[in-house]
């Protein structure tokens, strides 16, 4: 407001604010979870990553850019801290920042004759649920079987996901640019099942199987409780969503910062 700048705050967070701060000025407020683009020119995403995935969903297919400020823990999406409130908003608003074009997964998930869809831009996790058996991963890409994967799961990621569940378990670090997408196994009971990486255009469908006949989808933290009914497409989003960063953080930058990427641990 100090800097001349309109400010629009969904309803649902201007109620927190509210309850929690005792905050007393009504800025505009916005119904509903969807903001229309005639409305905002950039989005502000107050909290961690998983609040900026959040945060991409109320601005689905309309192009807003999306700015993270971190007051989480990792923060490798959301890079403005705190500290750095203050100077950045001065150099955001003279247009010193840069915006990355990030690759995004439309989900269909089909159960009991009713299909759900989302976008997402880390990833999906099948896995397990509150037991000990293992799940039966079929895999097929391009109508073409891959493998079934005996084991806890599997997670596909986007290259914005890569850094993140997928890594944890294995997986391969790609570059935000990369038009790719990778396939990797949770805890495979098999020594040959290994990471995949396909293109971005191709149709991945996965059903699975167990002895307890159910298991969880987590779409980017997202948890939905599944039956071996169950059939999950994955392909191409129609449209990339837009983060903003500081211009002088790069994606090298941060994973030498936040994963430790190169450190000599004998240093």
């Amino acid at each position: 407001e100090e800097k001349g700048v309109d400010i629009i705050v969904p309803e649902s967070y201007y109620a927190l604010i509210v309850s929690c701060m005792q905050f007393t000025r009504k800025p505009y407020v916005v119904e509903g979870d969807y903001l229309r683009r005639n409305d905002v020119d950039y989005l502000f995403s107050i909290g961690g990553d998983g609040t900026l995935l959040a945060s991409v969903r109320l601005v689905a297919e309309v192009g807003i850019p999306v700015l993270g400020l971190n007051f989480g823990h990792l923060g490798f999406l959301t890079t403005v801290t705190p500290s750095d409130i203050q100077d950045f908003v001065d150099m955001f608003l003279q247009q010193q920042y840069t915006i990355e074009t990030h690759s995004l997964m439309h989900v269909e998930v089909m159960q009991d004759g009713a299909s759900n869809h989302s976008y997402v831009m880390n990833e999906v996790a099948i896995h397990r649920h509150n037991n000990s058996s293992m799940l039966y991963t079929n895999v097929y890409i391009n109508d073409e079987i891959l493998a079934t994967y005996n084991g806890d799961g599997l997670i596909v990621a986007t290259p914005t996901g890569s850094t993140g569940y997928s890594l944890s378990v294995g997986g391969p670090i790609i570059a935000p640019e990369a038009a790719v997408l990778t396939l990797t196994p949770i805890a495979p009971h098999s020594l040959s099942a290994r990471p995949i990486v396909v293109d971005y255009n191709t149709t991945i469908e996965i059903s699975v199987s167990s002895r307890s006949g159910n298991y969880l989808i987590a779409i980017d933290g997202r948890n939905e409780s599944c039956d071996e009914n169950t059939t999950i497409t994955i392909r191409k989003a129609n449209y990339r969503q837009l983060i903003i960063r500081r211009r002088e953080h790069s994606f090298i930058q941060n994973l030498q910062e936040k994963l430790m990427w190169g450190a000599d641990v004998r240093d």
